[in-house]
């Protein structure tokens, strides 16, 4: 009998450390996931806050980034979320839908004859992407 529970500690308790251990490496795979995208936003950043909207190439590139960056979202609405990010996730998903805002915005400000509003429009809808990450980072910190 003294075996039998010893032997079921012993399971019980590898399988607790196991299940620490996924726990753990769960979240250090969503944390690296978090500095890509992170990486992925200060380099589309950079790009829209410096764009000259009188030059074609720029204006392609900021479409690029656009691009790039609502794909790198996308990626990342498939990670598995630990649960103790669950808000990142609905960030996440709130800041895909503000970068498609965006990304309609600036079309219709760039394509063709410039239009300030839609262009203001669509910096603001970055914007609220790009605060979306920020609470992302304020609850990754706070856990």
């Amino acid at each position: 009998m003294k075996l039998y529970r010893f032997i079921c500690a012993a399971l019980l308790i590898t399988a607790l450390s196991f299940t620490g251990c996924a726990g753990k490496a769960n979240y250090n795979a969503y944390h690296k996931e978090v500095n890509n995208l992170y990486e992925k936003i200060v380099s589309t950043d950079a790009i829209i806050n410096n764009i000259d909207t009188t030059s074609e190439t720029s204006v392609d590139e900021m479409f690029e980034s656009l691009d790039s960056l609502k794909d790198s979202f996308d990626d990342f609405a498939k990670v598995e979320t630990p649960e103790e990010f669950k808000d990142c996730q609905f960030l996440a998903d709130n800041a895909v839908k503000y970068i498609e805002i965006a990304e309609t915005n600036f079309h219709t400000a760039l394509d063709g004859e410039y239009d300030d509003v839609s262009f203001k429009e669509g910096m603001s809808s970055y914007n609220e992407a790009i605060k979306c990450v920020n609470y992302m980072g304020d609850v990754l910190q706070r856990k």
